[in-house]
């Protein structure tokens, strides 16, 4: 089959590879139809977190089951399935606490990150193995198990339900003051789900105009371009001077850490979602004296999926207008080159084997 594989810093192509086979009796073969970049796969592409040259890489996909093992008991052959980006047991004590990205046990791990993170394949693919596929894959209603339905799920196996879990770790309270930091894709999913808490503004700061006006699309009430404006400044006073009382982090790195934590009101919380690769100089005298508090981890999307995708089903969310470009599979690496140059207004590029 075809994949997109790992060759080293900014270097991916789409090579033949061997068909995945059943190996445990818990696993299925997915036929992927529809696939999506990341902006974690960047971290991969830009050596961030550097994987082993062959590795197959992507965890976002939907498809239709191809193979099912003997001890497979809630999919068969031909059900439509979304896949969350995180492979867990569905027994151990963290997978029975809702939080399957902390897994225990031997299997658990997330798609296309190799070595690094349990060594389950790449999903930028034909077709992908999944390991404890009862406990990780989870099945749409009919309304939305159509091919021609898929990109409407495919994001909440990541992106949307990570944006959630942005703001459900926040702790948002009604008629809170909420900035969501980043405009990526998860940004703007997360600036939906603050919605959900009815805070009196959500306010959305990032890089690009046309990324911005997508999140007032999801709900923003303010959008601050911080290449051309002040956010610390304007936050505090949108906020009578007092500043957030929620930040949802959504870009991952000092810079946009350090300001969400400056523009936070003492007691208020800094909720992170994006994914660290670099030390952070947290000062604590300050973090102290202003009551501040810190969550972040990985978004249990599998314990998510039930409770969002009605948002989506009834119209509610409509995730497409995050989609920038669709490309062929072959055309993979260049669907890297757009997210990583942000060439061509580029914000999510989906994939189609």
């Amino acid at each position: 089959m075809k994949a997109t594989v790992y060759h080293g810093l900014k270097s991916v192509s789409v090579d033949e590879v061997p068909d995945p086979v059943i190996e445990n009796p818990t696993d299925v073969i997915v036929k992927v139809t529809k696939g999506a970049i990341c902006g974690s796969d960047l971290h991969i592409y830009r050596g961030h977190f550097p994987l082993n040259d062959g590795d197959t890489v992507g965890h976002e996909f939907v498809g239709r089951i191809e193979e099912v093992g003997s001890e497979v008991s809630s999919l068969k052959k031909g059900d439509k399935v979304i896949g969350p980006f995180w492979v867990g047991c569905g027994h151990c004590h963290y997978c029975q606490k809702g939080l399957h990205t902390s897994c225990t046990r031997q299997g658990g791990g997330c798609f296309g990150f190799g070595d690094l993170l349990g060594g389950h394949p790449g999903c930028q693919a034909e077709y992908i193995k999944v390991s404890h596929a009862d406990a990780t894959l989870v099945k749409p209603p009919d309304s939305l198990s159509d091919d021609s339905q898929d990109e409407k799920t495919l994001f909440l196996g990541d992106n949307i339900c990570t944006g959630y879990h942005g703001a459900k770790n926040g702790n948002i309270e009604s008629g809170d003051v909420v900035v969501v930091y980043g405009d990526g894709a998860v940004g703007l999913f997360a600036t939906y789900a603050a919605t959900i808490f009815n805070p009196s503004q959500v306010i959305t700061i990032g890089h690009h105009d046309y990324r911005l006006d997508i999140a007032k699309k999801y709900g923003a009430t303010t959008v601050i371009n911080s290449k051309n404006e002040d956010p610390n400044e304007l936050v505090k006073e949108l906020s009578d001077g007092h500043g957030a009382n929620v930040v949802i982090e959504c870009v991952g790195n000092t810079d946009s850490l350090q300001s969400s934590l400056d523009m936070s009101r003492p007691g208020g919380t800094v909720s992170i979602t994006g994914l660290f690769w670099e030390p952070f100089p947290l000062n604590m005298t300050d973090f102290f004296l202003r009551n501040l508090n810190l969550r972040g981890g990985v978004a249990p999307t599998r314990s998510y999926i039930p409770e969002l995708i009605s948002h989506v089903e009834d119209g509610r969310l409509d995730p497409t207008h995050v989609i920038s470009h669709r490309l062929p599979l072959d055309e993979c690496p260049r669907g890297y080159e757009l997210m990583d140059q942000r060439i061509d207004n580029a914000i999510k590029v989906v994939i189609e084997p």
